[in-house]
């Protein structure tokens, strides 16, 4: 069911988690839960590249893989990346916000909405390697062939990054059409498509005949996925969890049915999904 818009700072108790996730813990085999990676599963850090899922976090999620219809991890980074992170190869992936999905088992599928527009990702990385003064505004370009990431947490002023990746590069992307969406300190770049997080989610959940689900994420792409529950939950036990930080898309509350902290708050609830006690 579809719980009312959470303030903020309003962070939601542990019996409050507990209450919502009843009905999931009860019938664990008609529920997929889907889980955002970078924020949620893994602290953020200054380089991407450096992102690790703790050990015990790990362990908790190998459970509900164990106990659960389903689980899936819905990451903006590329499916084999997001694997490659988390380290457990019985989960599904969905990557690059919904391009790309790999089940347990099987190769990487591109959306085939995808594939009309990778040229035109290709043609922007190149112009974005030949642009002045792309080196010293601190943006680091991610090339994620079906989509591109311009990341400015490491830059010495972030504000000048962003406001560079705002003159510089995003006139380019519109030029060729693409579609530009803000993160936390990341600009992503994807193609025109209706794909995303909520998108896969929907083709997931019925895919997969869920008759519940949860989903978990911090950031502003995770809001497609927490609507698309928010839909579903009038007919349907859906759970959507949004993940506090200093960087919390203000929006993202609004769809959120449970609060959680960034640090503490997600291991909790892993930890009641999986019959661990507190």
């Amino acid at each position: 069911m579809a719980g009312k818009s959470l303030q903020k700072n309003q962070l939601s108790t542990t019996d409050e988690v507990q209450e919502r996730l009843e009905p999931l813990i009860r019938a664990p085999g008609d529920t997929a839960i889907f889980l955002d990676l970078d924020g949620t599963l893994a602290p953020i850090v200054s380089r991407p590249a450096d992102v690790a899922v703790p050990p015990a976090v790990v362990k908790l999620v190998r459970r509900l893989a164990q106990r659960y219809l389903a689980v899936v991890i819905v990451s903006g980074r590329q499916a084999t990346e997001a694997r490659r992170i988390v380290g457990i190869d019985e989960l599904a992936y969905v990557g690059n916000h919904g391009f790309e999905t790999m089940l347990p088992g099987h190769a990487v599928v591109v959306s085939p909405e995808a594939q009309p527009h990778v040229p035109a990702i290709r043609d922007l990385i190149k112009q974005c390697q030949s642009l002045a003064g792309i080196e010293d505004s601190g943006v680091w370009v991610e090339d994620k062939t079906a989509t591109l990431s311009l990341h400015y947490r490491r830059a010495l002023d972030p504000e000048a990054a962003k406001k560079f990746i705002t003159a510089s590069i995003i006139p380019l992307a519109d030029g060729l059409g693409l579609k530009v969406n803000e993160g936390r300190m990341v600009v992503e770049i994807k193609p025109p498509e209706k794909v995303d997080k909520g998108t896969a989610v929907r083709e997931l959940i019925d895919r997969l005949d869920a008759k519940q689900a949860l989903y978990a994420g911090d950031d502003t792409t995770d809001i497609d996925a927490l609507r698309e529950l928010r839909r579903r939950g009038k007919k349907q036990v859906m759970v959507g969890v949004g993940v506090v930080s200093r960087e919390m898309p203000p929006a993202l509350p609004r769809h959120a049915d449970l609060l959680v902290a960034s640090r503490g708050g997600v291991e909790m609830l892993l930890s009641l999904l999986a019959g661990v006690e507190l």
